[in-house]
C-alpha cells in the first residue's frame, strides 16, 4: 500500500487525530509499521486506519492500549 496515508484514531469517539500521520513511502515487511507518538496523545485505545490516495478506508489495525 505504497503512498497510504496512516492516522491514528481513537476508539471511543472515532475521531481522528491530526497527528501523528505517516505515508507509506516503500513497500515495508507485512505487519511493521513505526510510528513516532506526540506526548500529546493521552492514554486510551486506538487503532490505526490506512487511507489510499483518494481519502478512502483501505485497511485497519486490530485495536491497542496507550497508556
Amino acid at each position: 500500500m505504497v503512498r497510504a496515508k496512516v492516522v491514528l484514531v481513537e476508539k471511543a469517539s472515532g475521531r481522528q487525530l491530526p497527528e501523528p500521520v505517516t505515508t507509506i513511502a516503500s513497500p515495508v515487511p507485512v505487519g511493521a509499521l513505526r510510528i513516532r507518538l506526540p506526548d500529546t496523545i493521552k492514554p486510551g485505545t486506538y487503532f490505526l486506519k490506512a487511507l489510499n490516495g483518494r481519502g478512502e478506508d483501505a485497511a485497519q489495525s486490530a485495536d491497542f492500549e496507550i497508556g
